[in-house]
């Protein structure tokens, strides 16, 4: 299953106007998978499908680092 598939499945669980959080560890993904599906996540909110309320980073070394995407499901 894709990133974008992953992301798409999850979301169309969630019940509607339900304020959800999701972290790499949450989710059982590692940090690159999960920026992709955080990618994607974006895109829905660009689509009307999602508003996403927070994300949260840290810089470790030089790089920034996603940390958590906190989201609505408004479609």
């Amino acid at each position: 299953m894709t990133h974008d598939a992953l992301a798409d499945e999850l979301v169309s669980q969630l019940p509607l106007h339900r304020d959800t959080r999701w972290t790499a560890g949450s989710l059982g993904l590692d940090e690159a998978a999960f920026d992709a599906v955080a990618q994607r996540l974006l895109e829905l909110e660009t689509q009307g499908a999602i508003d996403v309320v927070n994300m949260s980073r840290d810089a470790h070394n030089g790089l920034r680092r996603l940390n958590a995407i906190r989201f609505v499901r408004v479609a």
